[in-house]
């Protein structure tokens, strides 16, 4: 009886840890102080974490969303001044004001600067 005891505890342990293991894919979360241009509409940009590939330039908004997952943000400038100075592919520095919607992508108001 002891050996069935020690079985079943021993697969209990062993399906909780592979169960947990969702964590250790993708440790680090995006703080979305800073990211890179994918593209641009209505004085917003869209924003994700990494640098996109170099043939990215025949995708599709969906398409590059779907790359990016959940690494993406529409960003709704509070400083559309710099609207026309920002091109697909630019590293940004975002200033996030306000509440972040949590939809994919994420939506919010931030003040950008593009980083030289």
């Amino acid at each position: 009886m002891k050996g069935w005891s020690l079985l079943v505890v021993t697969c209990f342990f062993l399906f909780i840890v592979s169960c947990s293991g969702n964590e250790s894919i993708n440790p680090e979360t995006w703080d979305r102080s800073s990211g890179y241009v994918i593209a641009k509409e209505d004085q917003k940009i869209l924003v994700v974490r990494h640098k996109p590939e170099l043939e990215t330039g025949n995708m599709s908004v969906s398409e590059l969303l779907k790359q990016n997952q959940p690494d993406a943000i529409w960003i709704t400038l509070k400083n559309p001044e710099v609207y026309d100075t920002i091109a697909i592919g630019d590293n940004v520095e975002l200033g996030i004001e306000g509440v972040i919607k949590n939809s994919y992508p994420a939506q919010v108001n931030a003040t950008v600067k593009v980083k030289n």
